[in-house]
């Protein structure tokens, strides 16, 4: 996968380079779950979930649910079907879009791990990569780093 980012040329960007982005109107996707958006996310950004809790129960999915359970995660999760769509009617393959989560993950080497560590904005990016996008971006920190530094975001209110 890291490989693969590389040759495409999937660029991690700062957080001052996020705003210069936006002035430029390249969509900013936010993969996260449906209640990590809703606590917190970026003005401006698009939900397009990655992943989603796993639906149904065919043999498939119980095993999905039975390997998840067995590491302690009782939400198991599934790729999102509607995702590819959800790319397609927000951003370009050629203008390509901006991919946040919570850690943004890096494909640098690190003090710690030499492959660097993957995110689901990675993922997303490798996923989106493969399907012929260029210009994806992904944002260095997540929105944890985004949220530290005290920069602005928007919450949901349900009524």
């Amino acid at each position: 996968m890291r490989d693969t980012l590389r040759s495409r040329k999937v660029q991690m960007l700062s957080q001052q380079e996020l705003k210069f982005a936006q002035d430029k109107d390249i969509p900013i996707i936010d993969i996260r779950p449906p209640d990590e958006f809703k606590a917190g996310h970026i003005k401006g950004s698009i939900h397009i979930p990655l992943y989603r809790p796993i639906t149904g129960w065919d043999a498939r999915k119980f095993l999905r649910r039975a390997g998840f359970a067995f590491f302690g995660v009782f939400n198991g999760t599934e790729l999102n079907p509607d995702f590819f769509d959800g790319i397609m009617a927000a951003a370009s393959k050629e203008k390509g879009a901006i991919l946040i989560c919570n850690i943004g993950g890096t494909i640098e080497p690190t003090e710690t791990n030499s492959e660097g560590f993957q995110s689901r904005s990675l993922m997303a990016a490798y996923e989106l990569s493969t399907m012929g996008f260029d210009n994806i971006k992904v944002l260095k920190g997540g929105f944890n780093e985004w949220k530290r530094s005290q920069r602005e975001y928007e919450t949901v209110v349900e009524e």
